[in-house]
């Protein structure tokens, strides 16, 4: 995405999704295999999802065994398939989802089409019935349930609403606007927060400090790092350690902790000497440092690390869950990012209209199982350029533009009977081509570049489509794990094999020679 150093810059809180429900934890032992447990250590769905997600909207975001992108219900079961490329979670009811060579498209609960946002080629998750989007330039707008653009993109950088405004950034610099798309702070800081409790921490290059909803300085600049308020604190940062001050900048809690959390739920994870433990408002361990992680309490439970295994304590510090599980995802507990979904849409009319123009019939390029080698030497592509690389193949090895994105790289011609034998004559080593023999294949190697070259998958799906299209039967996948597909026929139809890791097709005139390639 453009400008990756603004990303950077924000690098506050940016808060969760509102709708992000952490009664279930998704974990695995593996790495390959994940499921969900409860915040006693139990597992709820057992570990079965190549990837899953947290909870929202009563729906999580799982990945199958084979990477396809689906939804399911607490009970582990699937409420929308997993038969997408990607997709978002669920917020306010709504989730964008990408198929294979697909727009982002917006659906529902039940899986039914809301709307496709066609000049999106990243989009967000909603939060607050908005969601950022991208468009091919890079730049970040915001569109709402109904799909319509609130916000045209303009900006360099854009996060998720929370309390009713966004932040947003152009030319390094990043401010607030609201929900109308109105600039309520002006774009003049070098990095800031989300509000929380009336007030956003913000950097002026090198320090930092907190501004009201009116962009007023609330507290000035004179810290080395501020996080958002919670509970009435907020950690700030003075040399190398932290400490917390209240509402009106003083400090409460001296700087001691090498790093500091939010408080939730009375209490704050701070780490020193390299361990976490918990302190209260006054400042006072009430668990001590003992974990190698330590994360926010939720409804009374935190998540911890120790000797690099996952498990829960109570607000005692004692384990609710022993640490057990080795991978465990906790992301949202922390600075949840924007989660984007990426348009696999390409516009492959042109390349597919050009490119299959090449078949009449049983007829591809001019050849078909009739045309002699010495046809094809006066073929107008091909012609002079042939060069024969054994006795059963004749290639032709210069580019020939189809798109300005797509080329044919090279061209081989298969032949069943040998297209020459060697004779001697006058001591003399010489090629005897035989101008009678006819080919049975034409291999054809893409070479795709650009944007053709980034969405590669939907320019061999639109191939593969196109191809059963026009012969009115599915191809079959041919290798488990590998995107090699084959449809075979009888002889006077055209058989066709698409090896898309490759960038190759094969088009056949006899269809038992193309399947013994791939036996």
């Amino acid at each position: 995405m453009k400008n990756a150093a603004l990303a950077a810059i924000f690098v506050l809180l940016s808060g969760c999704s509102q709708t992000t429900d952490f009664s279930l934890i998704p974990v695995s032992n593996d790495g390959t295999r994940w499921g969900y447990i409860n915040r006693k250590g139990e597992y709820v769905i057992n570990p079965q999802f190549e990837d899953a997600d947290f909870f929202n909207d009563g729906l999580a975001k799982i990945k199958s065994g084979d990477g396809k992108t689906g939804y399911i219900n607490k009970k582990g079961e699937y409420v929308i398939p997993a038969t997408y490329k990607s997709g978002t979670a669920f917020s306010n009811g709504l989730a964008f989802v990408v198929a294979d060579g697909g727009l982002p498209t917006c659906i529902d609960k039940k899986g039914n089409t809301k709307f496709v946002l066609n000049v999106a080629r990243y989009v967000s998750a909603f939060n607050e019935g908005m969601a950022i989007f991208a468009n091919e330039n890079g730049e970040y707008g915001f569109v709402d349930k109904n799909g319509n653009i609130v916000v045209n993109p303009q900006y360099d950088m854009a996060l998720p609403f929370d309390g009713g405004f966004a932040r947003v950034g152009q030319k390094g610099d990043a401010g607030f606007i609201d929900r109308t798309g109105k600039i309520t702070v002006n774009m003049q800081f070098k990095a800031i927060g989300n509000f929380s409790e009336g007030k956003a921490s913000f950097s002026d290059g090198k320090q930092w400090g907190y501004i009201n909803i009116n962009g007023a300085y609330a507290i000035n600049p004179q810290f080395d790092d501020a996080g958002k308020y919670s509970q009435g604190l907020a950690a700030i940062k003075q040399g190398r350690s932290y400490g917390y001050i209240d509402k009106n900048g003083k400090l409460l809690i001296n700087p001691q902790f090498d790093q500091a959390s939010y408080f939730s739920d009375g209490l704050a994870a701070v780490q020193s000497a390299g361990k976490y433990g918990y302190i209260n408002k006054k400042g006072k361990y009430e668990i001590n440092t003992q974990f190698e992680f330590g994360g926010e309490f939720y409804k009374g439970v935190a998540l911890v690390r120790n000797a690099d295994k996952w498990g829960f304590i109570n607000k005692k510090g004692q384990y609710v869950a022993n640490p057990q599980f080795n991978h465990i995802k906790y992301d949202t507990y922390a600075d949840a990012r924007p989660q984007f979904v990426e348009s696999d849409y390409y516009d492959t009319s042109e390349f597919i209209k050009k490119f299959f123009d090449k078949e009449a019939g049983n007829t591809f390029d001019g050849v078909n199982a009739a045309t002699t080698l010495e046809a094809l030497s006066d073929h107008p592509t091909y012609g002079e350029g042939l060069n024969a690389r054994n006795e059963h193949f004749s290639e032709y090895n210069a580019r020939i533009p189809i798109t300005n994105e797509i080329y044919v790289n090279n061209v081989r011609f298969h032949f069943s009977t040998p297209i020459y034998t060697w004779t001697v004559n006058d001591y003399r080593r010489r090629q005897e081509f035989n101008f009678d023999a006819t080919p049975v294949a034409i291999v054809y190697q893409l070479s795709l570049n650009g944007k053709a070259y980034e969405k590669q998958g939907a320019v061999f799906n639109a191939v593969k489509t196109e191809i059963e299209r026009r012969q009115g039967q599915p191809m079959r996948s041919m290798e488990q794990g590998r995107e090699l597909y084959g449809l075979f026929q009888d002889a006077g139809s055209l058989s066709f094999a698409l090896d898309a890791s490759n960038h190759t097709l094969y088009v056949a005139f006899n269809g038992a020679y193309l399947a013994s390639l791939f036996q």
